[in-house]
């Protein structure tokens, strides 16, 4: 199929992960994709040869999504590369796992502002390109950890669920430019990247009514879904892939 022919898709995070998955499977549904890395510049290079295997155009730009400039020069670059900009999915994003108690100050302003500052400026700069299209996308990585919390990860579910929240606020903003904001907010998704043991994993697994983790290739329906026109009736919604841990 070809549901995203010939749109151009920005992906934060973009080089790794869930957001590697998410880039690939956008190429092959016919999209242009241009992916934001901050670290593990080979994965980006590789990533941008997959990209192009599907016959589309790719972009890797090196962006710290917590800098104003450098968030600015990177919208810029995709509008000036493809001349346009159809999606974007803010899915930059770190976790640890600590006791509260052990949660400095920096630790937590460094999550708030990767999650929160990052999904931020990243809309704020791709809404005017979006609003003079009259049309776009914005796809937001929240969590279940946003409506369930989880023991060690406080600043994290705050985080998740503050994008929750954004998510719906920002969707009423951009409705009346054509704009549609929604979120995904996966269970435990076995990227590699995850700090818990994996016993831990394994006993999380085993809970699950699916009886198994999920993959990052578990998500990317639902970020086409999202990216595409099947999704034009869904706004400040949230897709929840979790193995059905939680059934909100």
């Amino acid at each position: 199929m070809a549901r995203l022919r010939d749109k151009v898709a920005l992906v934060t995070g973009g080089n790794t992960g869930i957001g590697r998955a998410v880039a690939l499977a956008y190429a092959a549904e016919g999209a242009d994709v241009a992916v934001a890395w901050l670290a593990q510049e080979p994965a980006a290079r590789s990533l941008v040869a997959g990209i192009e295997q599907h016959g589309r155009r790719a972009l890797a730009v090196r962006c710290d999504v917590t800098r104003e400039p450098e968030v600015r020069d990177l919208v810029r670059a995709v509008v000036e590369r493809f001349g346009r900009l159809d999606v974007l999915v803010n899915n930059a994003g770190i976790q640890k796992a600590q006791p509260i108690t052990q949660t400095s100050l920096e630790d937590w302003d460094r999550m708030m502002a990767v999650h929160l500052r990052g999904a931020f400026l990243c809309c704020r700069e791709v809404a005017p390109v979006m609003m003079v299209q009259r049309s776009g996308r914005i796809i937001v990585l929240s969590s279940q950890l946003a409506y369930v919390g989880r023991a060690n990860y406080t600043a994290y579910s705050a985080a998740k669920g503050g994008l929750s929240t954004f998510t719906r606020a920002l969707a009423q903003e951009l409705a009346p430019h054509g704009i549609l904001v929604n979120a995904v907010a996966p269970g435990l998704i076995d990227t590699g990247f995850d700090p818990l043991p994996e016993e831990a994993k394994a006993r999380h697994a085993a809970s699950l009514p699916l009886a198994r983790l999920g993959t990052p290739e578990d998500l990317v329906g639902a970020f086409v879904f999202l990216a595409s026109d099947e999704s034009r009736y869904f706004c400040g919604q949230t897709l929840h892939p979790n193995g059905g841990e939680i059934m909100p």
